[in-house]
């Protein structure tokens, strides 16, 4: 008896021994589980990625005020601000400056300490009208606890918004409103409205302004109001004619796009030789010779130079910002060669160049070297002559032939020509006829077959037989018109002058 009773007290000690080291095991892992799930999830918030606020900065464009212009050009401002609107688009974003950033901060800040105001006073107010819903002491008790636990949960976050550090987009996307962008221009606010203005229209700033006549010129005067200003940040004013709306555009689009972005504009200066070498900058013309600094929005910027008798030259370039861009050009001059021209006996003609008239024949000309000329003379007989060559492959003389009329037809490509038109024209007006006279006669026939009456019988014979007539008289000038064709184009290829070969 004794004896069980050890081996039962052994067994119960080993048991408890075993239960105690199980114990520190399991306590052990359970530690390190929970500091393990406590770091990856401190991880996981030091890795969270707050967006920012404001990441977009909008503007409106207004109509221009054109009342005071004729009703020929009151065109201007729509085009204007089509134009303006199509050119800033190509802008991506913009800098803040430290007021404007510190604006955005300011409304943010107090935009979301307002929202957790209201939601703690919308909870203190729930609180008070407890009082009247008539609950049990118990339910009124219970009520009472849990909306106490809302409130310094409240509380806390209305704390936390006080302290809160809300990150403001420092360079955030430019986006034209959405009125801009369906292309509808609104009309701008009266003065006292801006601030309204911008709100109702979710805009950033908005752009305005008016044109009219000076002294038989146009003025453009443009201005930008910019909410966190609440004034007008930016005016400018322009004077040009009608001839100058490439130029005034580029000018005013680099020039907004300065100042919207909030970056420094970039400036080239173009030099080119000969002095009176005619320059264009974004394919609008920018001076002569030299055009001094001129500032334009950073970018790919093409350059062009011409000049007569020089061959022209072209580059493209990247302007960076606050940087000054110098090219400079040396055209060379355009290879020339001279040739004489002259018609078969020395018969006497009038020399064109394409269209220009050179003078009479023999004539000298001069031409660019390697490039192709078309020359055409005409004697005071009627008869032409003409010849494409590429200058200075042909020698000193180049001699046109003058083609033989052929048969008794002073002109048989004109001949050839009137007739063909005029067979086409008959094709295209029997066509129709005959399909008419062939609807009108099949619904005849329909008509008398469903009523048997002898008059309808009697008219559908009729305009069967005018048809029979109408379809024949189309065949055969179908006939003609195929052959009118063949006339005309082998007529014209005899008549074809030959190319002249070296």
């Amino acid at each position: 008896m004794h004896r069980s009773e050890d081996i039962w007290s052994e067994r119960k000690t080993k048991m408890i021994n075993n239960l105690v080291r199980d114990s520190k095991f399991f306590a052990v892992f359970l530690f390190l589980f929970v500091l393990s799930v406590s770091a990856w999830s401190k991880g996981k918030v030091e890795e969270a990625v707050i967006d920012p606020l404001n990441p977009e900065w909008a503007l409106c464009i207004t109509a221009l005020d054109v009342s005071a212009l004729p009703p020929a050009q009151k065109i201007l401002g729509e085009l204007m601000v089509r134009n303006l609107a199509e050119s800033l688009a190509d802008l991506h974003h913009r800098i803040r400056v430290s007021e404007e950033f510190a604006y955005y901060k300011d409304v943010a800040w107090v935009r979301t300490l307002g929202d957790a105001g209201k939601k703690l006073s919308a909870k203190r107010t729930e609180r008070d009208q407890l009082l009247y819903k008539g609950y049990p002491r118990w339910r009124y008790k219970n009520e009472i606890k849990t909306i106490d636990k809302s409130i310094v949960t409240l509380e806390e976050e209305y704390h936390q918004a006080e302290e809160a550090l809300l990150e403001i987009a420092p360079a955030p996307s430019f986006i034209l409103t959405s009125e801009n962008t369906g292309g509808t221009f609104p009309t701008p606010p009266s003065a006292g409205g801006e601030y309204r203005f911008c709100v109702t229209q979710k805009a950033d700033a908005f752009i305005t302004g008016e044109i009219v006549e000076f002294h038989g010129r146009i003025l453009l005067s443009i201005r930008m109001y910019t909410l966190y200003t609440r004034s007008f940040e930016y005016e400018d004013s322009f004077i040009f004619s009608t001839d100058d709306m490439a130029q005034i555009r580029e000018e005013l689009t680099g020039r907004l796009i300065a100042v919207i972005s909030g970056g420094r504009s970039a400036a080239i200066a173009v030099k080119a030789q000969p002095e009176g070498a005619i320059i264009l900058v974004k394919e609008s013309f920018a001076g002569q010779g030299d055009t001094g600094v001129m500032e334009y929005p950073p970018g790919p910027t093409d350059v062009a130079v011409f000049a007569d008798g020089y061959n022209g030259a072209q580059a493209m370039v990247d302007l960076a910002p606050g940087e000054l861009t110098e090219l400079q050009f040396s055209l060379q001059p355009v290879q020339e060669t001279s040739f004489e021209i002259d018609l078969p006996g020395n018969e006497r003609a009038s020399i064109y160049q394409g269209s220009l008239y050179l003078g009479t024949s023999p004539l000298t000309v001069t031409a660019p070297l390697n490039q192709f000329e078309y020359i055409h003379a005409e004697t005071p007989g009627g008869r032409t002559s003409s010849a494409i060559f590429r200058a200075g492959q042909t020698g000193d003389m180049v001699t046109l032939p003058l083609p033989t009329p052929q048969g008794k037809d002073p002109k048989p490509l004109g001949t050839a020509r009137d007739r063909y038109y005029g067979a086409w024209t008959r094709f295209w007006i029997a066509l129709p006829v005959a399909f008419m006279i062939s609807g009108v006669s099949s619904t005849y026939e329909n008509a008398y077959i469903v009523g048997k009456d002898p008059d309808v019988g009697n008219t559908y014979q009729i305009l069967n037989a005018v048809s029979i007539g109408a379809w024949i008289g189309l065949g055969l000038i179908t006939a003609e018109s195929f052959y009118r064709i063949f006339r005309y184009t082998r007529t014209a290829s005899k008549s074809v002058p030959a190319l002249l070969k070296k």
